[in-house]
């Protein structure tokens, strides 16, 4: 009986480690889910750091010492809804 408890014991062990190497919180198949979910992150902090980008850009053409009237007209119409006279509005929906 000894001499069969001793690889049974080992052998269990190695099945338990074994299995939670690949199975377990920190295991193979974890990893697997941990990389995708970096690539997704990287992709949603790229596209945040582009929009980032774009305002600051609008924000340093609306400054005043560096003030683009184009753009401030264009705000204006938008945030405030004015219109010249003559003027046809297209009203686009999001989707």
């Amino acid at each position: 009986m000894s001499q069969a408890l001793w690889p049974a014991l080992l052998f269990a062990a190695l099945f338990y480690f074994g299995y939670h190497s690949v199975q377990g919180n920190y295991g193979l198949f974890s990893l697997r889910d941990l990389n995708s979910n970096l690539a997704e992150l990287k992709f949603y902090a790229d596209d945040t750091r582009d929009k980032k980008d774009r305002l600051e850009m609008l924000v340093s053409r609306l400054r005043k010492d560096n003030l683009d009237p184009e753009l401030l007209d264009e705000r204006a119409r938008d945030v405030l809804g004015f219109t010249k006279k003559g003027e046809i509005i297209v009203l686009l929906r999001d989707k």
